[in-house]
């Protein structure tokens, strides 16, 4: 976040050394920046922030379940400490060539858009594929026509056959499909209040590559191993990219408390390792269940290995503060 001189900065130094008293405002904190994250807290260790943050834009309910679900230091801390402004991380440095300049500018463009409001955008999405299923499942239940659940089934599904058609952007469209009530209000819930959070951290850019990424490493992961399993049948669901979100915070910061069931505290790093093992005994007791427990499996490690990732090198192209 930068920070730029106040107007007329210079003027008021020199009139402050005639009192005491303008030298006091000379030295007050800058003006509080809108930031959709200022009233949250962490509990990971962090050096003392200089400046504020501004009032949370968020809704009240949002707020407060972020302020009680982490911790203790402020956010800017937690930026300062991970993501330094002037580091060099991923964005060219070491002799690498920066990245093209259409990149840079989408980049800019997608950083503008503000935490809250891409999660709104992707809980959209995720809402609107949905009515498209039970669209197309009431029409063919109703009146036999099957065209949409047809379109949906070649473009919104998982599956080896899809894959073996061509159709490769089931890989990402899958992360977006939900076909039952019960599926998508978990996900979204979720996704709801992680989103927010990990994009007001790394940028919605750096966000959307995990969210995407993720999904992506969780599709390939579920297929490699119903395939390995002899297991044709399809999967759907946003499961593998939020697993990554909430993977690669609890990596990041792993003392933070998060209130399972709104209620029962729980470390990131006891939730995200309970979630994994639970997936993988899942994955490898070949129990035959329609939870895709090697897509979980696939996001989690997708959300831990982007995680250890930043900590080492920073966030690719840089952050926007």
């Amino acid at each position: 976040m930068s920070l730029r001189l106040w107007p007329g900065l210079a003027a008021a130094a020199r009139a402050a050394l005639s009192t005491t008293a303008q030298l006091a405002r000379l030295v007050a904190p800058p003006p509080k920046s809108a930031s959709p994250f200022a009233k949250l807290r962490w509990t990971w260790p962090a050096p003392k922030a200089t400046g504020s943050a501004g009032p949370s834009p968020s809704s009240p309910f949002t707020s407060s379940f972020l302020r009680r679900a982490f911790g203790t230091s402020p956010a800017r801390g937690v930026r300062n400490t991970y993501f330094p402004r002037n580091s060099s991380g991923g964005g060219g440095g070491g002799g690498q060539r920066p990245p093209p300049r259409w990149w840079r500018q989408l980049r800019v463009r997608l950083d503008a858009i503000s935490p809250n409001a891409i999660t709104y955008i992707l809980i959209g999405i995720n809402t609107a594929i949905f009515f498209l299923w039970q669209y197309g499942i009431s029409s063919y239940q109703r009146f036999k026509d099957p065209s949409t659940l047809v379109f949906m089934t070649k473009n919104f599904v998982l599956s080896d056959m899809n894959i073996f058609q061509g159709r490769l952007w089931t890989l990402i469209t899958s992360c977006f499909s939900h076909n039952t009530s019960q599926h998508i209000f978990f996900n979204m819930l979720s996704l709801y209040f992680i989103a927010p959070t990990v994009a007001g951290v790394i940028g919605t850019s750096a966000f959307l590559g995990l969210y995407l990424g993720g999904g992506m490493v969780s599709s390939l992961i579920s297929l490699a191993w119903r395939r390995y399993e002899g297991d044709r049948n399809g999967s759907v669901g946003a499961s593998g990219a939020v697993l990554a979100t909430l993977a690669f915070f609890g990596t990041l910061f792993p003392r933070s408390t998060f209130l399972v069931f709104f209620i029962v505290p729980m470390p990131a790093w006891a939730l995200i390792g309970g979630m994994f093992a639970y997936d993988l005994y899942g994955t490898l007791s070949h129990r035959q269940t329609r939870v895709d427990s090697a897509g979980h499996v696939g996001g989690i490690l997708a959300g831990v290995f982007y995680a250890l990732r930043v900590r080492r090198r920073g966030i690719s192209g840089g952050t926007r503060w």
